[in-house]
């Protein structure tokens, strides 16, 4: 019996069983008229893989955002790092920069996206109303940059979801098709195998199997009635 493909498998491998077997099934003049089925499976596969790679593509964008809004978000907890220093005169235990920084600035930064705009994101207000004006800049900085951080984070999940929704929808119902494809071109050979008086792997024939090892090639027989060694192994290849 035909096995079946798996859903969890790459696109690219499936793509590989639907193209053998299309290709095999066009080689025999006894199966040719079966063929179609595949070819039809193989042009939506690659329609449903440029999906694939589509909502891929969607989600790396999407993460590039999130990088460059933590990167972003990171210059500017630095930045302020140093403004409050500068007019605290280097004070790190004052109660006006333990007000943002009882954590580290640098353990701050080392925070995901997600995880830093929780920490900081009500400073903006504190900062408005800080008698400084570099302070007071920096506090309208981030608002502009929490604006930046949620869209970024808001895009990334939209791509995440697009990307699950594609192969729940696209993706699982095409495998179950080529499943059924397969084992219903596998009772349609085996029928035609018995009335054809065909081998009775035949149509096993038509679908790829699990790689074998090489059959052994015969080792030569030497002058005394002795098979030769095998050859030595080859040196491993280094990286």
């Amino acid at each position: 019996m035909v096995r079946d493909l798996n859903e969890a498998s790459s696109l690219d491998a499936n793509w590989t069983e639907v193209v053998f077997t299309e290709a095999r099934l066009l080689g025999d003049d006894n199966a040719k008229e079966l063929a179609p089925t595949f070819t039809q499976l193989r042009l939506r596969l690659e329609q449903v893989r440029g999906g694939q790679l589509d909502a891929w593509r969607e989600e790396v964008v999407a993460q590039a955002a999130v990088s460059a809004a933590d990167d972003r978000l990171d210059d500017w907890v630095h930045a302020l790092d140093l403004a409050l220093s500068n007019v605290l005169a280097g004070d790190t235990q004052s109660p006006r920069y333990r007000r943002y920084f009882s954590l580290a600035p640098s353990a701050i930064i080392r925070m995901a996206l997600e995880s830093e705009l929780g920490r900081v994101r009500g400073w903006a207000d504190s900062l408005a109303t800080e008698p400084e004006p570099v302070l007071q800049g920096l506090g309208a900085d981030l608002s502009k940059i929490v604006l930046q951080g949620d869209a970024a984070l808001d895009q990334r999940l939209k791509a995440a979801t697009a990307r699950t929704d594609h192969r729940v929808r696209s993706i699982s119902s095409l495998i179950d098709d080529i499943n059924g494809a397969r084992v219903s071109t596998y009772g349609a050979l085996t029928k035609k195998a018995a009335e054809l008086h065909l081998a009775r792997n035949w149509p096993d024939r038509f679908f790829m199997h699990a790689s074998r090892a090489p059959k052994a090639e015969p080792q030569p027989v030497a002058p005394n009635g002795q098979t030769s060694p095998p050859s030595a192994p080859s040196a491993p290849v280094t990286r």
